[in-house]
């Protein structure tokens, strides 16, 4: 399966498809589509969704998917890299230094497929058009203030998306049950997983009107897991991602993810995946290499 690229922090451009299946392809960064007009089905992860005019799909990094259009289809694309959440120091642009927004927000690409198909309500349907529209005519047309426009829209749009995705995480673990409920604890953890005292045991229970003790034989009871083990795989997790789609050194990622130092920091991953983040980012890096070899033409 051909795996996408992207050498821009941000991309915005118009992609028309006739009826037919496209061809199944990952990416290293995400992607905002927009349905601007058409049907089919958007198969995302072997997962076959319907789409129509006015739905909207989010894409993260190594989402592998592909469309089967029934009518000639137009898809508004937004394909970004995390740096463009970032201000580059070395450049006089004028976009502002949002990284902090990004990691807050981070959660909702690792619950996305919890909403099935299109992520938009269809109370905003109206809303998320007009600023599709607006961010085409900003990319079209080079005039002043477009680059932090540009961001503002997909930061609105990324504020809507988390919204729809908080809002089915609340509304499923307020009609309870096993399953809902421990889905709201783990909700709750990856969204405070950069603030130490948040995720405490005693913090977490509290929010949830319960003793230590309980939540935590609950919570391991149901999962078979430890809520501190959950918490450090999903730091590893998030190790994982930055060491893929990111330059921080592993030194920046331990002070991000509160670990004491780097050494924690390898000892915890290693202990998790049998290898240190250094080898695992080398061992990525090699991958890639791979790939695009194997994407390049051969010679006949």
């Amino acid at each position: 399966m051909k795996s996408l690229q992207l050498y821009k922090e941000v991309e915005i451009f118009v992609e028309e498809i006739p009826a037919r299946e496209s061809d199944p392809h990952k990416h290293s960064f995400f992607e905002l589509i927009y349905v601007l007009e058409g049907s089919g089905y958007h198969i995302i992860n072997q997962n076959s969704y319907n789409f129509s005019k006015g739905d909207v799909f989010l894409l993260t990094p190594d989402d592998s998917h592909t469309f089967k259009v029934e009518t000639p289809t137009k898809f508004c694309v937004i394909d970004f890299t995390k740096t463009f959440f970032s201000k580059d120091q070395r450049n006089e642009g004028d976009k502002a230094d949002v990284s902090d927004f990004f990691m807050r927000l981070e959660y909702i690409f690792h619950n996305h497929h919890t909403l099935k198909g299109s992520i938009i309500k269809p109370g905003e349907r109206t809303l998320f058009k007009t600023l599709i529209s607006q961010l085409m005519k900003e990319t079209s047309h080079a005039r002043p203030f477009a680059n932090i426009i540009q961001q503002n829209i997909v930061f609105l749009l990324l504020h809507f998306i988390a919204r729809t995705i908080q809002s089915t995480l609340t509304q499923s673990a307020s009609e309870g049950g096993t399953k809902s409920i421990v889905h709201a604890v783990t909700s709750y953890i990856q969204q405070n997983i950069y603030d130490p005292e948040s995720i405490r045991l005693d913090t977490i229970a509290a929010h949830f009107n319960k003793t230590g003790d309980h939540l935590s034989r609950y919570f391991k009871q149901q999962t078979g897991s430890s809520l501190k083990t959950y918490i450090t795989r999903y730091k590893v997790d998030l190790i994982k991602t930055r060491l893929k789609f990111s330059d921080l050194t592993i030194s920046e990622i331990a002070h991000e993810l509160h670990f004491t130092d780097e050494s924690h920091l390898n000892k915890t991953f290693k202990k998790l995946t049998g290898m240190t983040a250094k080898e695992f980012k080398k061992a990525n890096k090699n991958e890639q290499i791979k790939k695009k070899l194997q994407e390049l033409p051969q010679a006949h």
